[in-house]
């Protein structure tokens, strides 16, 4: 028999901008938007030996400190994309059966 019982468990219910100090409230759009990158430095790391680095920053610090090296897809683009892979999808060049939806 499983015995439950409920706990508190955290949740981020606001972040703020370490670059420009804009706050957002969960729920409100631009608190999904946020970057937050935590990870731990690797040994020799120029960050120090296995440190804690944290950062959260808005789409527009995001946009204004990273922007010419991001990779930004339209998700649409995408998936022509890859229906456009898929229409040219030949068995017979390609080896083996094309997958059908069992009815």
């Amino acid at each position: 028999m499983k015995i439950k019982d409920v706990r508190p468990e955290s949740f981020v219910k606001q972040i703020r901008c370490d670059r420009c100090g804009r706050e957002t409230d969960a729920g409100e759009s631009e608190f999904y938007d946020f970057t937050s990158i935590d990870y731990r430095a690797g040994y020799g790391s120029i960050l120090g030996d296995e440190n804690q680095i944290e950062i959260d920053l808005c789409q527009h610090c995001l946009k204004e400190t990273l922007g010419q090296w991001l990779r930004i897809t339209d998700p649409m683009t995408k998936q022509t994309n890859n229906l456009a892979a898929l229409a040219r999808f030949n068995p017979d060049l390609h080896g083996g059966e094309f997958p059908t939806h069992s009815r």
